[in-house]
């Protein structure tokens, strides 16, 4: 796959050729994001079907967990790097935004390793699982760094070969060294090498073309101080973010059990692949957007064309969530087996919650874009506590399903107070407010 400018801008041309481009990059990122995410349900199956019903559930609390720790650890800093790449080529702020991840990963390994005998309703297995696949974190700040790098820069080829790479290697991995029957602390082992290895590559990536990657690691006491300002809003709007995404799996390890924890999670992973074609779009949108945002007026008519995305992202949206209430029981019994049919209904809960999800998803990126951090913070705090409310309401009443239909509710709170908040404001959000192209519309909250 080709890439784009090294600034991921052309400023010789007009607006309309910032909108082709980001078509062009939606199109790299989307054939990545199609192969790369049959890959990780591949790797999925296979694990279930390995690990079997509770081995599974174990290790589905334990990638929840570390995937929520490794939010709080980057804590905004990789939106913070692709808006100050695209919107500026500053790349040379890399190194301050992987001092603090690294900052951050530490103090994360040593909470988690302490707390993990002590979490209620998991067994020494689980506990052992997840002190081994926390040290993960520390590749992972690596491939965080250096994939928002690829991002702003507009090397969204090179960033799209690199997801390919990292989920066929962990298939491969697990195919290879993971028989049946293995223990989920044999897996987390497993999977702590494929990270480091697609550290590793994803250093590569960058160092191939910016010579700023390949020198020592440094940054000054100001920058490290700058980044963290810098991430404040946007790293906590990135940790309720995650928190949300992950509390259906972490309350339900808790309360249920694992049999409805792999269930729940064997359903959320189809609907997360399903959204392949979103993240796509909205990955090769949040660069434009920012560059939107920037100090011309030029940017401010490119974000005035990217009208066509928020109608396309609705219309995708309902048309994926359609496909799965027909198709979802196939796919949970083709890729899970018989064992694992009751996540049909889960999965047909979750498909319906695609639509305010998509919704939500959107504006909070223009938000974020914007500097609007708070507006899109607020609305999410709303949302979370909606969700923990339902959760603790619908789970003990209803069971395991009541973490999907609070989900569904929780999304459309979110999507309804961000409409509410772009609607009540003169807010750039593309499609939904008229834009004056003005070199002051980056206005902050």
């Amino acid at each position: 796959m080709s890439d784009g400018p090294a600034d991921g801008r052309d400023r010789s041309s007009p607006p309309v050729s910032g909108v082709r481009r980001v078509g062009r990059n939606a199109g790299r990122l989307l054939a990545g994001r199609i192969v790369a995410q049959g890959l990780l349900v591949l790797s999925t199956a296979l694990l279930a079907q390995r690990l079997g019903l509770a081995g599974f559930g174990g290790y589905a609390f334990v990638v929840a967990a570390v995937f929520l720790a490794n939010v709080v650890t980057t804590f905004g800093t990789d939106m913070v790097l692709i808006r100050e790449i695209a919107a500026g080529g500053r790349i040379g702020l890399w190194s301050a935004a992987l001092a603090v991840q690294l900052m951050l990963s530490g103090g994360a390994v040593i909470a988690i390793w302490l707390v993990a005998p002590m979490i209620p309703g998991q067994g020494s297995e689980v506990a052992w699982a997840l002190r081994v696949y926390v040290l993960s974190l520390v590749p992972a700040a690596v491939y965080s760094v250096c994939s928002a790098a690829l991002r702003g820069a507009g090397r969204l080829g090179r960033h799209a070969s690199l997801g390919v790479a990292a989920a066929g290697l962990q298939l491969a991995a697990i195919a290879v060294l993971v028989p049946p029957g293995s223990s989920i602390v044999l897996v987390s082992t497993v999977l702590l090498g494929v990270q480091a290895a697609i550290a590793a590559l994803a250093w590569a990536a960058c160092a191939s073309w910016a010579a700023a990657f390949r020198q020592v690691p440094g940054a000054s006491r100001s920058d490290v101080v700058g980044m963290v300002r810098a991430t404040g809003s946007i790293g906590i709007v990135g940790l309720l973010g995650v928190a949300y995404q992950r509390a259906g799996v972490l309350v339900l390890a808790v309360a249920v059990g694992p049999a409805a924890t792999a269930w729940f999670a064997g359903g959320s992973r189809i609907v997360e692949a399903s959204r392949t074609g979103h993240l796509a779009l909205f990955g090769a949108l949040y660069p434009a957007m920012a560059e939107a945002h920037g100090s011309t007026p030029e940017d401010g008519a490119l974000a005035g064309r990217l009208a066509w995305a928020w109608r396309l992202s609705l219309l995708g949206a309902l048309a994926i969530a359609a496909t799965l209430l027909v198709v979802g029981p196939v796919l949970v019994r083709m890729l899970y087996g018989e064992a694992f049919a009751p996540a049909s209904a889960g999965l047909a809960i979750l498909a319906l919650a695609l639509v305010p999800s998509t919704i939500a998803g959107y504006l909070s990126l223009e938000l974020l874009a914007a500097h609007r951090e708070r507006s899109a913070l607020w609305a999410l705090f709303a949302s979370l506590a909606v969700l923990v409310a339902l959760l603790l309401a619908l789970v003990p009443a209803i069971g395991w399903t009541g973490a999907a239909w609070a989900i569904l509710g929780a999304d459309a709170v979110q999507a309804a107070l961000l409409l509410l908040v772009t609607s009540r404001r003169a807010a750039p959000v593309a499609g939904l407010v008229p834009r004056v192209p003005s070199p002051h519309t980056a206005g902050g909250l």
